[in-house]
C-alpha cells in the first residue's frame, strides 16, 4: 500500500520545515525532518518497502520503525491530510 495525499492537500516547505496544508479544511500539520522522510518515502515506495530502507538507514529494528510509520499513516489519515491506496501492478 502506498500513502497518498488527500485532493486539495500540499506538502509544502515552510521556513525549512515541512508542513502539510488542507485547502479544503484550512488546517495544517506540521512535520519533522524524520516524518516528512517518512511521508516522502511511503509516498514512493509503498509502506513495506518504506520501513525496510528507513529501519536499514536508522539502523533500528524493523518493527519499531513500523510501528512509528503505522502511527504517522494512521494520524495523517485520521486527520484527513493523506489517503491509503494500493499500489498499481502489484
Amino acid at each position: 500500500m502506498r500513502l497518498q495525499l488527500t485532493p486539495g492537500t500540499t506538502l509544502t516547505l515552510v521556513e525549512g520545515k515541512s508542513v502539510l496544508f488542507s485547502v479544503k479544511s484550512g488546517d495544517s500539520f506540521g512535520l519533522n525532518e524524520t516524518a516528512a522522510e517518512m511521508l516522502k518515502m511511503a509516498r514512493e515506495e509503498g509502506l513495506a518497502k518504506a520501513a525496510k530502507r528507513l529501519a536499514q538507514d536508522y539502523d533500528a529494528p524493523l518493527e519499531e520503525i513500523r510501528n512509528d510509520l503505522d502511527e504517522l499513516v494512521g494520524e495523517l489519515v485520521r486527520l484527513k491530510f493523506a489517503q491509503l491506496a494500493t499500489a498499481q501492478g502489484s
